[in-house]
């Protein structure tokens, strides 16, 4: 199994000096946050997405993945920007759409010059049975911009894969949130129709964005995470996305185990959908969803357990060699040891 590890770990530092943590800790691939103050960004121009992918390639590192912060269930405020916002079990849209740019005036996908950005808008347009059509959608501007962006620093990615079906590579995969604002469900509990509304929302920027995706190689993986944080929850929004869509799921292993969703559930959930699984551990406040942060293999997620189902699921796929990927966060808890130190404990936790 491939080591790798999300850059949240290293938040401030140099592209060099990921490069150089990687190669310390034998990690040969990155989930790359794009965020403000780091190497990879949302306005990146074209030469400095070339000059990322270039060293990356010749470092022997792969792009795991390009971990965007795109929420696709979020809602609009159909007040504030007189777009759209799901409403109950209709999307309800104003009578008129914004322009090309997204609120206060920002270039609504953050693009690297005016072509790509005014590109992204007039294909970033939402409606549905219901009557919302032809309403600017800037969630969804914002994720064919990230789409963009992960094609053209994925663009390096060499790794030779050892598939039971041949030789193949890494692809291009961007990282999503789904975001719908709303708490989880309780297990077992039917979604409110708020819920079921903001999950046709997700699916349908999904199926949007599914088309340019696809053009640029690029699999956009669903993580669980926030207001659908297990199996049971992300499945939901699959249901409405297309089977051809190229549309995967990370598996944060910690969001369902907090939500009491046993490992073998998810794995089974996950079966056809699951690309990877991120790694980390922690130790569960009783009575609460709440979990203190610690190194892996010294608290309480079952993680070998759990990377057994992940290898099982992956290799009735014919993947047999699937990544290992820790989120370390201490890009939000500075507090916690470095990264390198993370990568050694999971390395021993799994071995």
């Amino acid at each position: 199994m491939p080591l790798a590890f999300s850059t949240l770990g290293c938040p401030g530092d140099s592209l060099a000096q990921v490069i150089a943590t990687a190669h310390a800790a034998g990690a040969t691939g990155l989930e790359i946050r794009v965020a403000d103050g780091e190497f990879a960004y949302p306005c990146m121009d074209v030469a400095a997405r070339t000059a990322v992918a270039r060293q990356l390639s010749v470092a022997g590192i792969t792009v795991l993945s390009v971990a965007s912060y795109v929420k696709i269930c979020a809602p609009f405020d159909v007040t504030a920007q007189g777009l759209v916002k799901y409403d109950g079990e209709a999307l309800t849209s104003s009578a008129s759409a914004a322009g090309a740019d997204g609120p206060n005036g920002a270039a609504a996908d953050g693009a690297p010059n005016g072509a790509r950005a005014h590109d992204a808008a007039a294909a970033a347009t939402v409606g549905d049975d219901h009557d919302a059509r032809g309403a600017f959608d800037p969630v969804l501007a914002d994720l064919l911009a990230a789409v963009e962006l992960c094609a053209d620093l994925s663009a390096g990615n060499t790794r030779a894969g050892t598939s039971d079906t041949g030789t193949s590579q890494t692809g291009a995969q961007l990282r999503v949130f789904p975001g719908a604002a709303l708490e989880p469900c309780d297990d077992g509990a039917t979604p409110s129709a708020e819920m079921a509304a903001a999950d046709r929302l997700g699916a349908q920027r999904l199926n949007l964005a599914a088309q340019r995706a696809r053009e640029l190689g690029v699999t956009i993986l669903l993580e669980t995470h926030d207001s659908h944080p297990r199996a049971c929850d992300i499945v939901r929004i699959l249901a409405h996305v297309d089977a051809a869509a190229p549309v995967k799921v990370i598996w944060d292993l910690m969001h369902p185990w907090r939500y009491d969703e046993a490992p073998a559930r998810t794995a089974e959930l996950l079966a056809d959908s699951v690309a990877y699984a991120q790694y980390k551990d922690g130790v569960r406040i009783p009575g609460t969803n709440t979990v203190t942060l610690t190194l892996p293999g010294e608290g309480e997620l079952p993680l070998l357990e759990m990377r057994d189902l992940v290898a099982e699921t992956l290799a009735a796929r014919g993947i047999s060699d699937p990544w290992v990927s820790l989120e370390w966060e201490l890009a939000w808890h500075p507090e916690l040891p470095p990264v390198s130190e993370a990568l050694g404990s999971l390395t021993k936790a799994l071995a």
